[in-house]
């Protein structure tokens, strides 16, 4: 696509934008059988714009609004920012681009405006009093319209105190980025949310499947490091694979994408990677107005997942919730759910012709070999007595402790290995990864060996031309300093008497 440039002072443009207006008149309706409708949209198409020397005027007026909560629960608030304003919309590919605008303010006084972006706030910028603030970004739409607005920042808790504001686009230029370079490496990206997260150590057992799938990879050491702007995401890096786990928790398909995780992905997404997608679970939450998506929307969202990910020429798959822990007495059975959601993602793989990993299915059938006693274990069913990092008990039907997140990763690669090829693929058993791993984000090494019988206790020293001791320790794992070490030595010992061969790690 040849650039698009738009040049109001000059009245130069290589494309014809379209504008429209949205105003929001009515209070919103509120809840009715569980569900919240915010203030409708009143859209005033082919909009009349005011162009002349000192841009194109973009008027606006915004307001944020919190409606009622649900049963007074403080948690079901919602919370929504209306903003009445000029939209510019170009159509464009499904691609990453360089966007560089000039943005003026001819009033009296600093403002701060958010550059909106197909609803996700791109950048927030500051143009002071009779002045105007170049700006270049890099962006990565999940769509085919370019949709521009300019909010500005005096945004009162109602509507009745909202006043208009004025800022002047004054210069657009649009330039669309070629594909990334095919990856050398098995890439897997992760679109998900809780069930699928990476968790802190001081949040231990919990984990998701998307943390523990990396075990399921063949290689000889894993390094894991933060791989976007928010903590949870994370990277685990093997000689000729990876997973990028960009889940997050209490996150809908809706509100993942609102939220710029999508197009975080989609920045760094490769000809050739593959992109997971698992979602469900929270869109059907309609208690939480902000992310819940109904049934009959889902899909909307869920292709635009796949068709950014096609756009970037990576290989989409689709992925079913996974069941909870919900057992019905009468029948003695699990059963799936959130099975709505998954029969549109069922749909979807068909109608795109998408690979679908059934995790809602597996999962469940999984719960039910199990069965009701053994099936706890795979939940975050924790005492703080037996985790002392934990803040209380915890008795949770969907989140997952590391032994169940692990169960669901493997299910995950048994499908992975016949989708991207078996050679990749390594499938072990729970706690039998003894490979060592070189954590990035806390600057730790982590070691795991075979017990050895009689051994009271272990020493773990760096090889080198001397012996550099350590650490000691009892169990059969450990966390020790990130020098750079290229081999470990771990020594057995029972009293003051080394048991056997120390064992070396390469690193």
């Amino acid at each position: 696509m040849k650039d698009i440039v738009l040049d109001f002072e000059k009245k130069s443009f290589t494309a014809i934008p379209e504008y429209y207006c949205c105003e929001y008149p009515k209070p919103a309706a509120g809840w009715h059988e569980q569900v919240y409708y915010p203030r409708s949209i009143q859209i005033t198409n082919n909009y009349p714009v005011k162009t002349d020397l000192e841009g194109l005027k973009m008027t606006n007026k915004s307001w944020d609004e919190i409606g009622a909560a649900l049963n007074n629960d403080v948690k079901t608030c919602p919370h929504y920012t209306y903003a009445e304003t000029v939209h510019l919309v170009l159509k464009v590919a499904n691609a990453n681009y360089q966007l560089f605008l000039t943005v003026a303010n001819y009033e009296e006084v600093d403002q701060k405006v958010d550059i909106v972006i197909n609803k996700i706030n791109e950048k927030t910028i500051l143009v002071p009093a009779a002045g105007q603030v170049g700006v270049k970004l890099e962006i990565a739409l999940s769509q085919t319209t370019f949709d521009l607005s300019l909010i500005t920042h005096n945004r009162p808790d109602n509507a009745q105190k909202a006043h208009l504001a004025t800022v002047y686009l004054n210069y657009l230029k649009l330039e669309q980025q070629a594909l990334k370079p095919t990856s050398t490496k098995i890439g897997i990206y992760i679109a998900s949310d809780s069930t699928a997260q990476t968790y802190s150590l001081t949040e231990y057992p919990q984990s998701g499947w998307g943390a523990e799938l990396y075990h399921q990879l063949k290689g000889k050491t894993v390094k894991i490091k933060p791989s976007s702007f928010y903590p949870q995401a994370t990277i685990y890096e093997w000689e000729n694979a990876f997973v990028d786990n960009r889940s997050m928790g209490a996150r809908s398909s809706k509100s993942f994408i609102l939220e710029a995780r999508l197009e975080a992905i989609l920045k760094d997404i490769a000809p050739g990677n593959y992109l997971l997608i698992q979602f469900g679970d929270n869109d059907a939450t309609s208690y939480r107005p902000n992310r819940y998506v109904a049934p009959e929307k889902f899909a909307e969202y869920l292709v635009q997942y796949i068709d950014s990910a096609l756009a970037r020429k990576a290989i989409p798959i689709l992925v079913s919730p996974p069941a909870q822990f919900k057992y019905n007495e009468q029948t003695k059975r699990f059963s799936i759910c959130f099975d709505d959601y998954r029969k549109v993602m069922l749909q979807v793989s068909r109608q795109k012709n998408i690979s679908l990993i059934d995790l809602g299915k597996e999962s469940t059938a999984l719960l039910n070999y199990l069965g009701w006693d053994a099936a706890h274990m795979l939940y975050l069913q924790t005492s703080k007595a037996d985790y002392p990092n934990l803040s209380e008990d915890k008795h949770d039907i969907t989140h997952f402790c590391s032994f169940g997140a692990f169960a669901l990763a493997k299910i995950i690669a048994q499908h992975l290995s016949s989708i991207i090829g078996a050679e990749y693929f390594e499938l072990k058993e729970f706690k039998q990864d003894l490979r060592p791993i070189i954590d990035q984000r806390i600057g730790m090494i982590h070691l795991s060996w075979p017990e050895v019988k009689g051994a009271e206790f272990y020493v773990v020293k760096e090889c080198g031309q001397e012996r550099h001791y350590l650490a000691t320790t009892f169990k059969t794992s450990i966390y020790v300093k990130d020098n750079r070490q290229k081999q470990l030595a771990i020594i057995p010992y029972h009293g003051n008497q080394p048991l056997a061969k120390e064992l070396i790690i390469e690193v």
